[in-house]
C-alpha cells in the first residue's frame, strides 16, 4: 500500500456522482428480478449502530448511506457528501449532495447527520460503541448543504472515520429502540434497498429504492438467508437455491472451482484472527493449576504469554485447516493497512524456548486453561481453536475448548465476568479494519480500555502498555502520512513485543455464485447485493 493509496488529502475539493459501491460491477442490461444471496452468519441488528461487525455493517450498507462510502479497496470516496476538503488542521467542511430523500419520502438534512452522530454514541446496551469514532467531532452547519466537522486536535481521518457510521432519519429514529430498527419501524435510511421483512435467523428481503439518489442496483430484490453450515451453502449454491454465498470452505474451493456453472471471487483480507489473554485480573476465572486449583492469573506473565506464542504453528493452520486460504499474521493488521509495521518477523515454532520460558516463570509443568470461542463466526473456528489447544499442550498447557455461537459468545467475551470485564481468561477472536488506516484497529483492540473516551472498545481482556496508547494516539493526530505510519508501525511492534495478543492469520475470504453473474470481492469482507451484476 503506497501512501498516495489514502487518497484522503487528494479528496479535497473532490466531487463524484455514483457511489463506490458499483466498481467493477457489470450492469445488468434490463436490471430485474430477485438475487439470493446465503450467507455463513446471521446478522445480529439491523440497528445500524448497535454491533459493528461485518455482516451488521453489510446489511446495513444496503439500507443505509454514510457521509463518505467505503470502498472496495478499503479507501473511501463520496457518499451522503458529494466532497470534502480541510480548512485547516482542526476543520473540515463537507458539502451534502442535493436532493437525496429518505425512504418515507423525508428530505436528508444536516439535521439528520447531526443526530446520527449523537445517537451512535449512546445507544443503550450497544455491543461496540461508535464513540471511538465519533465522540471528538463537532457538527456546524454552514448552510443547508455544508457542515463543518471540528476536531480538538488534527485529524487525518475523518472521513474514513465518518464512513463507518449509517445516517438514520432524525423523525423516523428519534427515540427509536434497537427493538424498532428489528422490526423494521424504524429501519429507514437513504440507502439502494429498503427493508421489507426480516427475519434475523432466516430471512431477510430487501426490495431497490428507485428513488434512490446514485446507481440503481441490478436487482428489485434482495433475499438473504442465513446458512451457517458451510456445506448447506454449498448445496443451496448447487441447487441454484441460492445465487451467492460468501465463506466458501476451504476443502471446497478447489472443487467449485472445477464446475463449469459456478465462478469464485476472491478479496483481500482485512481481518485478523487472533487469541487474546486476561492480562489484568490478579486471579483470572478459567486459569487453574494442572491440578484444577485455584492459581494467581499467570497470563499476566510475559513469559508465560511468549511461551504460548512460540507454541502456535501458524502455517500449519493455514495451509491445513484453512486450506491455504489464510495468511500467517506476525501482527494486528495485514500488511495492505496503512501503517502496518515493516519491522516484525513471523514468529518461528520453538518448543523448546517455550518450554523453558515456562520454568522461569514457576511452571516447570505447566497449567490449565479453558480456550473460548465463536464456532459459526469465522471459517473453521472451532477447528482452529482445536488446533491452538493441541498446539499448547506440546508446552504443557492442559486446554479445554469451549465453542459456542457467536451471538452468545461476544456477550460473554465483552461482560458477566468478574470486576466487570470478560466472563472469559482466553479466547479465540477477529478484528477486521474498518478503514484502510491502521490506527482505529490499534486503537480500538491496543490500547487501554478506556470506555469515556472510546478507547480500547475491543480490549476485552485489558492489555494495558502506556507507551503503545501514547505512540497511537500521536499517529492519530498526526497529518504528515509517512510520520503517523511510522508511529503507527512501533505500536504496532512494542504491542507484539508485549504478546499483547497472539496473532493467528489473516483469512482470505472466498465467494462462490452461479455463472452468469460478475462479482468481484471486498477487502472488507462485507457480501452487497449492489456489487452483483449480470
Amino acid at each position: 500500500m503506497t501512501i498516495a493509496r489514502r487518497g484522503f488529502l487528494g479528496m479535497a475539493g473532490a466531487a463524484a456522482t455514483l457511489p463506490w459501491w458499483g466498481m467493477g460491477r457489470v450492469l445488468a442490461a434490463e436490471p430485474g428480478g430477485t438475487l439470493t444471496i446465503g450467507l455463513s452468519t446471521e446478522p445480529t441488528a439491523i440497528d445500524p449502530h448497535w454491533h459493528l461487525v461485518s455482516q451488521n455493517n453489510a446489511l446495513a450498507q444496503h439500507i443505509f448511506d454514510r457521509v463518505a462510502h467505503g470502498k472496495p479497496d478499503m479507501t473511501v470516496g463520496p457518499g451522503l457528501a458529494e466532497r470534502w476538503k480541510a480548512l485547516d488542521e482542526l476543520t473540515w467542511e463537507f458539502t451534502l449532495r442535493d436532493g437525496v430523500r429518505f425512504h418515507n419520502g423525508d428530505p436528508l438534512t444536516i439535521e439528520d447527520i447531526a443526530f446520527t452522530l449523537e445517537r451512535a454514541q449512546n445507544v443503550p446496551g450497544a455491543i461496540f460503541n461508535m464513540r471511538s469514532y465519533l465522540q471528538d467531532k463537532v457538527l456546524e452547519k454552514v448552510s443547508d448543504r455544508v457542515f463543518l466537522i471540528r476536531t480538538p486536535i488534527p485529524n487525518p481521518v475523518v472521513a474514513d472515520e465518518l464512513s463507518t457510521c449509517a445516517i438514520v432519519s432524525k423523525a423516523a429514529a428519534g427515540t427509536a429502540t434497537t427493538d424498532d430498527y428489528n422490526s423494521g419501524k424504524a429501519a429507514i435510511g437513504t440507502g439502494p434497498y429498503k427493508l421489507v421483512e426480516a427475519d434475523l435467523t432466516s430471512r431477510i428481503v430487501l426490495a431497490r429504492n428507485e428513488d434512490y439518489w446514485g446507481e440503481k442496483p441490478s436487482f428489485t430484490q434482495v433475499v438473504i438467508r442465513p446458512i451457517p453450515v458451510g456445506g448447506s451453502r454449498i448445496a443451496a449454491l448447487r441447487a441454484r437455491d441460492v445465487d451467492l454465498i460468501d465463506k466458501v470452505p476451504p476443502a471446497d474451493v478447489k472443487g467449485l472451482e472445477a464446475l463449469s456453472d459456478v465462478a469464485l471471487a476472491r478479496g483481500t483480507p482485512n481481518r485478523c484472527i487472533f487469541l487474546t489473554m486476561d492480562q489484568s485480573r490478579a486471579v483470572s476465572p478459567f486459569v487453574r493449576g494442572k491440578d484444577g486449583g485455584e492459581i494467581p492469573n499467570v497470563l499476566r506473565d510475559h513469559r508465560v504469554r511468549e511461551a504460548m506464542n512460540l507454541a502456535i504453528d501458524r502455517k500449519a493452520i493455514c495451509d491445513r485447516i484453512l486450506g491455504g486460504n489464510g495468511i500467517p499474521a506476525r501482527q494486528l493488521v495485514p500488511d495492505t493497512i496503512f501503517g502496518a509495521s515493516p519491522d516484525l518477523a513471523l514468529p518461528a515454532v520453538d518448543l523448546d524456548r517455550a518450554k523453558a520460558l515456562l520454568a522461569e516463570a514457576g511452571l516447570p509443568d505447566g497449567f490449565s486453561l479453558t480456550l473460548h470461542g465463536p464456532n459459526d463466526r469465522f471459517i473453521r473456528d472451532s477447528e482452529v481453536t482445536q488446533a491452538v489447544a493441541q498446539m499448547l499442550s506440546r508446552i504443557g498447557i492442559a486446554v479445554q475448548v469451549d465453542t459456542m455461537p457467536a451471538s452468545v459468545f461476544y456477550q460473554r467475551a465483552t461482560s458477566g465476568g468478574p470486576e466487570g470485564g470478560s466472563t472469559y481468561s482466553f479466547f479465540l477472536v477477529g478484528y477486521g479494519a474498518s478503514m484502510g488506516d491502521s490506527g482505529p484497529s490499534l486503537r480500538n483492540v491496543l490500547m487501554t480500555q478506556d470506555k469515556e473516551k472510546g478507547h480500547g472498545a475491543n480490549n476485552r481482556l485489558r492489555y494495558s502498555n502506556p507507551e503503545v496508547d501514547a505512540l497511537v494516539l500521536e499517529g492519530q493526530s498526526t497529518m504528515d502520512d509517512a510520520k503517523r505510519a511510522a508511529l503507527y508501525g512501533r505500536a504496532s511492534k512494542m504491542a507484539m513485543d508485549d504478546v499483547a495478543i497472539i496473532p493467528l492469520y489473516h483469512p482470505v475470504d472466498v465467494w462462490a455464485f452461479k455463472s452468469g453473474l460478475t462479482y468481484a470481492g471486498r477487502n472488507d469482507e462485507r457480501t452487497l447485493a449492489m456489487d452483483v451484476g449480470i
